[in-house]
């Protein structure tokens, strides 16, 4: 039964959010029984559930562990690149697909791809590096690239460019840097609270089970609370994210081979940290880009299912 559920876990999160949205997204009948003010902006949860996600994937590696290698550089470049390419081409037909697909690129690679990539029979070291290395350094960057398109949330204030970077910056470094040195500090002071953490990955996985059904309840009820002049926009932005995700696949895989690393080169590029890219794109732009990276959670694990029934299919 537990192993059904991991399986599934993810659908039917997506499913669960998706079905009792009204629920999810009015979530004072929970935090009025531990707050003084009860939240209504599900928000505040998934920032904190991030955290924590990130905080238990960063207490299973340690830095010594940590080798960049020349694909890591090829993969951020492709990164980079990639989001300002696809932006600029984009931007002038639909800009909300400009956005979106933005986000799809630029987010950083899973935590939980080096699982997958193990199980594809693919090298863990070399992925679990990457995926650590580009949510710290997307950290950083995406201040910087968020506030070069002008996003700087949906606040109804033109900033200027100083204010909207150090706005953005406020908000995405200590959700991704702050954990993974609180792992530190806890390796080095409470060495066995750290190991208590490092054998128990599942909780992050739990948590990102819920986390997505959040996400998931806050886009459905944008959607359907969305203006039905902009259906079209949100179509091209759910076909976006689709193209965008087979495409960084290819890419990845195409790549990895060149470096003997097929299958991490295209859990690199292609498995997402969706839950941040969602969480990103509900704060900094408007409801119809989150789109994009919430469709990707379902791309993604289709490439994903498909990759593993092929695997398994190989193997017998």
């Amino acid at each position: 039964m537990l192993k059904f559920l991991k399986t599934y876990a993810l659908f039917i999160s997506m499913l669960f959010g998706m079905v009792f949205h009204s629920i999810f997204t009015d979530i004072s009948f929970v935090t009025k029984y531990f707050m003084d003010e009860p939240l209504k902006d599900i928000t505040f949860i998934t920032t904190y559930l991030l955290f924590c996600m990130l905080f238990i994937t960063y207490c299973k590696v340690s830095p010594r562990q940590m080798k960049i290698r020349r694909l890591h550089y090829w993969l951020a470049g492709i990164q980079l690149s990639g989001c300002f390419l696809v932006y600029g081409l984009l931007y002038y037909f639909d800009p909300n697909a400009a956005e979106g697909g933005l986000i799809c690129i630029l987010a950083p690679t899973a935590t939980s791809a080096p699982v997958i990539t193990g199980l594809l029979g693919g090298s863990v070291a070399t992925l679990a590096t990457y995926s650590i290395t580009s949510n710290l350094g997307i950290a950083l960057i995406a201040p910087l690239i968020f506030s070069l398109i002008g996003a700087h949330g949906q606040t109804g204030i033109d900033p200027t460019f100083i204010e909207s970077f150090l706005t953005i910056c406020s908000k995405v470094i200590p959700l991704a840097i702050f954990p993974f040195v609180l792992s530190m500090i806890i390796q080095k002071l409470i060495p066995r609270l750290h190991y208590y953490i490092r054998t128990r990955q599942t909780i992050s996985f739990w948590l990102w089970v819920i986390a997505l059904a959040l996400l998931m309840a806050h886009t459905t009820n944008d959607i359907i609370h969305m203006d039905s002049s902009y259906y079209s926009s949100a179509v091209i932005v759910a076909i976006t994210s689709l193209v965008i995700c087979l495409l960084q696949f290819i890419f990845g895989r195409r790549l990895g081979a060149k470096f003997k690393n097929t299958i991490a080169g295209g859990q690199a590029l292609g498995q997402k940290n969706t839950i941040l890219a969602i969480w990103m794109a509900q704060t900094f732009f408007n409801p119809i880009v989150a789109i994009a990276p919430a469709t990707y959670v379902l791309w993604q694990n289709l490439v994903n299912s498909f990759q593993m029934w092929k695997h398994n299919k190989t193997q017998k």
